[in-house]
């Protein structure tokens, strides 16, 4: 990431899809030990992306990769296959967007109640409403 430009902005000139290619990242390394791009492309689909071939999904997944917010990796028993997962900024954005979702729908969540890491699969950010 480019030291200049701050995380917010950063997280607003994601495309919803690289938005979710992240979340996606995350969720199927959560779900398996060594995840495979199939693996990434499947929670893709579960958040909603119609788009996930090859020509729309390993561009923007490299892009991701170039950026500094996952890494890829050759896969340990499939010469075919890579692995890949959040980088420390990648997890930092990620936390942002969590954020960012949270005031757009005027929740109210202490820092205090916010996760470390971004939530895992069906764990919700509780606050109250403001008003």
């Amino acid at each position: 990431m480019n030291p200049s430009r701050s995380i917010a902005t950063t997280v607003a000139d994601l495309t919803s899809y690289k938005r979710d290619l992240l979340l996606a990242a995350y969720r199927a390394n959560q779900a398996n030990d060594t995840p495979v791009g199939a693996d990434v492309m499947d929670e893709l689909e579960r958040l909603g992306q119609t788009n996930t071939e090859g020509g729309q999904f390993y561009p923007r997944l490299n892009e991701l990769v170039e950026r500094g917010f996952l890494t890829k990796r050759d896969h340990p028993d499939d010469a075919r296959g890579f692995t890949c997962s959040l980088t420390e900024e990648g997890r930092t954005i990620l936390a942002q967007l969590f954020v960012r979702n949270a005031e757009s729908l005027d929740i109210d969540v202490p820092e205090s109640d916010l996760p470390a890491e971004p939530p895992r699969r069906g764990l919700r950010l509780r606050g109250r409403s403001r008003g």
